[in-house]
């Protein structure tokens, strides 16, 4: 038997007697994350058996997952019995204070983005439209090739795309049919206009991934609400007064807008939405960069090119499209300085947006 499976056997008969002397539920947990955690005792030995002699390999392999095993059954069941016994009425000694208050249920809540979700959802349902969703895992051909993003497109540069490797394969190279993790919620519309006939009018919530160093404002995973509509007759003029209801809509009445040129790849016309400063009301400050305006999201005319990937054809129809992010959404309407606090699952920073805020 080699020097790793008697380290292995040596720590079940440690963590074993450990766990013979564990008085609660809270030792149990410590000992089984000191165990099991990333830097866990057990993890680091079973990580040991990438160097063992290819030999001996197989039959240390057994011992691990043995020793796995019964450390799980252990301590599975070592946390059933602590819980039965705190759970038992005492049949004698002191008796039980029956009219001492009872412990309040904690009452969870939904999460900050999704309440604004929630919102959104609402808003733009009054408005007419419908969800349509669809996967997280796309492929390079409908995140861009179908959105006018051509593979020597410049634009790609905007996009710091996550590709999937080969199952089996060098991880550093990404697969054939070049799966990736979708950069944002647009193939999405692709989708849609294949599924549906005009008129079309759709909301596409989801989450999305980019290869992004994670500061407060940039995640490498976020959440995206993009809209598109496609009729006969649709003009810019329609965009802008459906964008300017949703403004009022979710920020208030007293809420001014602005549009500004942009540029989208899969749009055209393309225009950049702004609202009046959430913070000083349009005065301007730090915030704002003094301009008194923040842009929440980016709009335009579907392109012909994008209607014609959708299988709709633009003499016929015309389209536009909105794309908004739900986190920066959720910083502004709730004034919070950090990206990073939506991920902390932090209950100190959560529980301050109970259900409805």
């Amino acid at each position: 038997m080699s020097d790793l499976a008697d380290r292995l056997q040596q720590l079940q008969t440690d963590a074993l007697a450990e766990l013979a002397v564990a008085a609660d539920a809270q030792a149990v947990d410590s000992l089984r994350a000191s165990l099991f955690g990333r830097s866990g005792r057990l993890t680091v030995l079973v990580r040991g058996l990438a160097e063992e002699d290819p030999a001996e390999r197989p039959a240390t392999g057994k011992v691990a997952n043995a020793v796995r095993d019964a450390l799980e059954a252990a301590l599975t069941a070592r946390q059933a019995a602590i819980a039965e016994a705190e759970g038992a009425v005492p049949l004698s000694g002191e008796a039980s204070d029956m009219s001492a208050p009872g412990r309040p249920w904690r009452v969870g809540h939904l999460h900050p983005t999704m309440t604004v979700e929630r919102d959104l959802r609402e808003i733009f349902h009054a408005f007419g439209f419908e969800v349509f969703e669809g996967p997280e895992i796309e492929t390079d051909a409908m995140n861009f090739e179908a959105l006018n993003i051509p593979p020597d497109h410049p634009s790609r540069d905007l996009w710091d795309t996550l590709y999937v490797a080969e199952a089996g394969g060098d991880p550093r190279q990404p697969a054939a049919d070049g799966t990736i993790l979708r950069t944002h919620t647009s193939p999405v519309q692709i989708r849609a206009m294949r599924a549906l006939t005009p008129p079309i009018r759709v909301i596409t919530p989801g989450r999305c991934f980019r290869y992004e160093a994670v500061d407060a404002s940039h995640g490498f995973e976020f959440f995206q609400v993009e809209g598109l509509v496609v009729d006969r007759d649709t003009s810019l003029a329609d965009l802008k007064g459906m964008l300017e209801e949703f403004a009022r809509a979710l920020y208030g009445e007293a809420t001014r807008t602005r549009f500004r040129p942009g540029y989208y790849p899969f749009t055209e016309p393309s225009v950049a939405f702004d609202v009046s400063c959430l913070v000083c009301g349009g005065s301007g400050c730090a915030a704002c960069g003094r301009s008194g305006w923040m842009t929440i999201l980016g709009a335009g005319m579907v392109h012909p090119a994008v209607l014609r990937a959708g299988g709709i054809d633009p003499e016929e129809f015309q389209g536009y499209a909105f794309g908004m992010g739900l986190d920066r959404i959720t910083l502004l309407r709730h004034g919070i300085p950090d990206l990073r606090l939506l991920m902390s699952a932090d209950m100190r920073f959560l529980e301050q947006f109970p259900a409805g805020r």
